[in-house]
C-alpha cells in the first residue's frame, strides 16, 4: 500500500520544519538591518544583528542557529538589503564588516555547542552570550586590522563595542531568564 503525502502530513515533515525555521530566522535577522547606530569615528556601527544571531544558538540549539546566519549571509552576498542600512552585495559583504558578519555565523555556532554541552558544570547564560559578543568583535577586529592596522582596528572596532555589548548581554540574560522560568 502506497502511502499518500497530505498537507498536514508534509507540514508535520521535520525537515519541513527546519527548512522555514531557518529560513524565516535569516529574513528575521536581515528585518533588524535598519536597526543600527552609525559611529561618527568609525565605519562599523552599533547593530542589534550581532545580538540576534547569538541569541539564535540558544534558542535552536543546533544546526539551525549558523545556518540561518549562513543563508542571511548568502541572500545578502546575492542582493537582498539585508545589511546594515539596507546595503546588499558581495562588495559589501567583504568589505570592513566582513569579519563581523562571518563572527555571527561562528558565535551563533559557539553558543549553540555551549548550550549543548553534556557537562554538569555548564556556564552561566550571560557569560556564554557575552563570549559570543566577544568572538564576533575578535572576528571583525581580525579583518579590520587588514585596512587600518592592529592598534587602529582595536580601538576602533573593538573598544567602542565592549559597552553596548555589555547591556545587549544583560538584556538577552534577561530574556533567557524569563523564557526558562
Amino acid at each position: 500500500m502506497q502511502k499518500v503525502l497530505t498537507t498536514k502530513r508534509f507540514l508535520e515533515n521535520i525537515y519541513f520544519k527546519d527548512v522555514l525555521i531557518i529560513v524565516f530566522s535569516a529574513l528575521f535577522l536581515g528585518l533588524f538591518s535598519k536597526i543600527y547606530i552609525p559611529l561618527f569615528f568609525t565605519p562599523i556601527p552599533l547593530v542589534l544583528q550581532n545580538s540576534l544571531a547569538i541569541s539564535y544558538g540558544f534558542y535552536f540549539k543546533d544546526y539551525r542557529s549558523y545556518t540561518s546566519v549562513l543563508l542571511f549571509l548568502l541572500l545578502g552576498a546575492l542582493g537582498l538589503p539585508v545589511f546594515f542600512g539596507g546595503h546588499f552585495g558581495v562588495k559589501h559583504l567583504f568589505s570592513t564588516n566582513c569579519g563581523y558578519l562571518f563572527g555571527y555565523a561562528l558565535a551563533a555556532l559557539f553558543v549553540s555547542k555551549m548550550c549543548n554541552l553534556k557537562t554538569q558544570k555548564k556556564l552561566h547564560p550571560a557569560l556564554i552570550i557575552f563570549l559570543g559578543h566577544m568572538l564576533v568583535l575578535f572576528m571583525g577586529w581580525c579583518w579590520f586590522s587588514y585596512f587600518v592596522g592592529l592598534k587602529k582596528a582595536f580601538i576602533l572596532g573593538v573598544l567602542p563595542f565592549i559597552p553596548f555589548d555589555i547591556f545587549k548581554t544583560a538584556v538577552i540574560a534577561k530574556f533567557i531568564k524569563y523564557k526558562n522560568s
